[in-house]
């Protein structure tokens, strides 16, 4: 039963009258029946809404005719008329009461019904974004699984396209590498060409497709006969084509597959691509949309880090330059992290990761998820190294979209936990989180706290109150998370930090500690910006260490809404 059958059934039993509603939508012959009471009294309104004068029709059969607006188009809707004559005959107060109340239920009816349309509708929009949402968190592992655990992009350069290509609906698709020696790019794997041979695509061949993606470090689209002059081989017949380019960002040095690959940036800007991927041959012939383009790029900056990561870990032991790559590696790990700013203009942000000799696994994510709520969220992998590193570029994916999709910080960390499981199982880690969410409508901040024992919020007097765990790290169990709820008044602050501050050592191995940088906040004035707040947490723990390295990655995040 859907949701207008649902509600005709209701009406039924809170009146006792049979009610149906039958759309006539434009450039359709015949109406669509959208919800009835009742089988037999669709059947009886079947021939209703084609008749020359419905009003007319629907009183000659002892109903009641209403144009009422269905959401998307207009429609009829029949109810069993109240004896409208016996009531005169019977002239008596009972009996024109509930005939006016008849009329004022079959009123009603018409308002609930575009409502209830509207709302189906938006419920089925979440859903499919949701789904998609999904989709796209299921490739990111993929590519994680597939590259982190390879130094060679060709032994799994067929499984990674086939993964793409089913996430964006294509039938066809090739892989092209860089290869800046011979200045083409070069298919490592294609799929869907059974029986054509891909020729390397030269850089100078400025109308293919792949070329023009290549130089604009993007996506590009085309359909029709455009799309055939852009790719033959994979555009027969005019099928629509994609090219995104695979970008990372740069930091002067960087090996992929067997080719050397330059990654500075150009003089415009943009990063040189390490290669480029092209699909075509959607069911239907569709063209590939706005959205498909968004996700695309984000996909392919994705592909680019792994990748990036993958030949970090093999040129490092080739050349016995370990500790330097992966230092090089976290780099890249940072410029995934989001610019405060975006929270901007409600909220006021600021944060910043000081990472150690090695690459860690802090991260953070600032979210303005509307004009009253500010998402705040802080994380640690545990150990150290790139397996460190890629888990936490993997979480830092997955709660980047989850707090997007549940506005609840413990729904949105169960999700993360959800998504997360097999890869801390496999590799035997796990994730200190804190999500709050600043409520400045309802003066309040609810958070969620998985083991992560730094996170406090600063109130304008100076008091600091700390925003305790309610379970384990994840990765130890799977058990809920108890949401939580504080008070939050102007002049309130949020301040995350991770262990590597209070872990901050001097020459003597004397640690900074929690305590001392709890009496700094409290001695802070309550209206200085989170910026120097930031900055005299770091001066604090600089003059402690002074030239002595962290033994960890350091991470601070402060956040007030003004």
């Amino acid at each position: 039963m859907n949701e207008v059958a649902a509600l005709l059934a209701a009406f039924l039993e809170a009146t006792g009258r049979q009610a149906a509603i039958w759309e006539r939508r434009e450039g359709s012959v015949a109406p669509t029946l959208l919800g009835a009471s009742s089988e037999v009294f669709a059947e009886r309104t079947a021939s209703c809404a084609q008749a020359w004068d419905v009003v007319a029709w629907a009183r000659s059969h002892g109903l009641h005719a209403q144009l009422v607006n269905t959401g998307e188009s207009v429609g009829w809707l029949f109810v069993e008329s109240v004896d409208a004559d016996d009531a005169a005959e019977a002239m008596t107060s009972a009996m024109a009461s509930a005939a006016s109340a008849a009329v004022d239920a079959d009123r009603l009816l018409g308002r609930l019904l575009p409502l209830v349309r509207r709302i189906t509708r938006e419920r089925d929009g979440a859903t499919r974004e949701l789904a998609e949402r999904y989709e796209e968190i299921n490739l990111l592992y993929a590519i994680g699984e597939l590259l982190g655990g390879t130094t060679s992009v060709e032994s799994v350069a067929d499984t990674l396209l086939a993964e793409l290509a089913a996430t964006l609906g294509a039938r066809r698709a090739v892989f092209l590498q860089t290869n800046r020696a011979h200045g083409t790019l070069t298919p490592v794997a294609t799929l869907g060409l059974p029986s054509e041979h891909y020729e390397a695509v030269s850089l100078e061949q400025a109308s293919h497709i792949a070329v023009r993606a290549y130089h604009a470090g993007s996506a590009c689209t085309e359909d029709g006969s455009a799309a055939s002059l852009a790719d033959p081989v994979l555009a027969a017949g005019g099928a629509p084509l994609m090219a995104v380019a695979i970008t990372r960002p740069s930091t002067g040095l960087g090996i992929t597959g067997t080719f050397a690959v330059p990654t500075r940036r150009g003089a415009d800007g943009v990063a040189v691509p390490m290669g480029v991927l092209v699909l075509a041959g959607r069911p239907g012939g569709s063209p590939f949309s706005g959205g498909d383009r968004k996700l695309a790029v984000a996909i392919g900056t994705q592909v680019g880090v792994a990748m990036h990561n993958a030949s970090l870990v093999r040129a490092a032991v080739e050349r016995q330059q370990l500790a330097r790559e992966m230092r090089l590696a976290h780099e890249l790990q940072l410029k995934l992290l989001p610019n405060p700013a975006v929270v901007q203009p409600e909220a006021r942000a600021a944060a910043r990761v000081v990472p150690a000799e090695l690459v860690g696994g802090d991260f953070y994510l600032l979210a303005r998820l509307d004009r009253d709520r500010t998402g705040v969220l802080i994380g640690d992998v545990s150990g150290h190294g790139y397996q460190s590193a890629l888990v936490m570029a993997l979480a830092l994916s997955a709660a980047a979209i989850h707090v997007q999709a549940a506005f609840d910080p413990s729904i949105a960390i169960e999700a993360v936990q959800r998504s997360l499981r097999e890869e801390l199982m496999s590799t035997e880690m796990s994730i200190s989180i804190c999500y709050a969410v600043i409520d400045s409508r309802a003066h309040e901040v609810r958070f969620a706290n998985a083991g992560h024992p730094h996170a406090f919020k600063l109130s304008a007097d100076g008091q600091t109150v700390r925003l305790g765990a309610v379970a384990p790290p994840i990765g130890f169990s799977d058990q809920g998370l108890e949401e939580c709820v504080m008070s939050w008044r102007p002049g309130d602050r949020l301040v995350f930090f991770t262990d590597g501050l209070v872990d901050a050592r001097d020459a003597a191995g004397r640690r900074l500690g929690e305590p001392a940088v709890l009496d700094l906040l409290a001695s802070m004035n309550a209206g200085q910006t989170p910026a120097a707040i930031l900055d005299g947490i770091y001066d604090r723990m600089n003059a402690h260490i002074e030239r002595t390295p962290l033994r960890d990655d350091c991470t601070v995040v402060v956040v007030d809404r003004p």
